[in-house]
């Protein structure tokens, strides 16, 4: 079977699209052809990469501009990068109007659900009250925190419940978008997942787990039951 071709929304970093290769090493593991869009890539080219893929994963990186949900910049600790967040909100309109699977890390959870009407904390220890460390110290494949995960949802079915993750976050859901909802929080009550309220896979997680995919099977989990999603869509 051919392997499914999926998109990769990376980074941008002094002139250079930039991707950690634990995200496509993941993709790979699961049965993947990932490919990298570029960051300059045009309206035209992007609706022919979108039409050609066949799932599409939103990575980590910096925050998105807060006008984006309507909100002025809150502080100096928001970093923005305008020529991705364009990229990824005119790729995201396309994906929708598809059935095409989405999986989404860190900043993904977060573009996804602006792009489909929610709004975040734009600083965590600014605007949330008694919160964790979400940003840690501890190299990135360990983990730092608990998170508690709905049953019933895909992502229980993918970690069985409580699982320990990493956290390397300032920003956070606040209001999850119509037609997504939460499936997992931090002990805090911080919004760690979000899902399809329908049969459409979306899977959006706050942590990281392509940082320990490597070595534990229920994060390599999260990128093979994106990748056999589509693989079931197929046939």
């Amino acid at each position: 079977m051919k392997k499914p071709i999926i998109l990769v929304f990376a980074s941008r970093d002094q002139g250079k699209t930039m991707c950690k290769m634990e995200y496509t090493d993941a993709l790979l593991r699961a049965g993947a052809a990932p490919l990298i869009v570029p960051m300059n890539t045009d309206e035209d080219a992007l609706g022919q990469l979108c039409t050609a893929a066949d799932g599409f994963f939103f990575a980590g990186g910096v925050d998105l501009d807060p006008a984006l949900y309507g909100e002025e910049k809150l502080n100096d600790t928001v970093e923005i990068d305008d020529v991705r967040d364009k990229l990824e909100m005119t790729a995201l309109g396309i994906a929708l109007k598809t059935d095409k699977p989405i999986l989404g890390v860190c900043r993904g959870i977060q573009s996804v659900n602006v792009g489909m009407g929610g709004t975040l904390y734009q600083d965590i220890p600014s605007q949330y009250e008694g919160a964790l460390t979400h940003r840690q110290s501890i190299p990135a494949d360990q983990p730092s925190h608990k998170v508690k995960v709905a049953e019933g949802s895909r992502l229980y079915d993918i970690t069985g419940g409580e699982i320990m993750t990493n956290s390397f976050h300032h920003q956070a859901v606040k209001t999850p978008a119509k037609g997504l909802e939460v499936t997992a929080r931090a002990e805090d009550g911080m919004i760690e997942a979000l899902e399809s309220d329908s049969e459409r896979f979306i899977l959006l997680v706050q942590w990281h787990p392509e940082c320990t995919a490597y070595k534990n099977e229920v994060s390599q989990g999260i990128f093979d039951a994106f990748v056999n999603s589509i693989k079931t869509n197929c046939k």
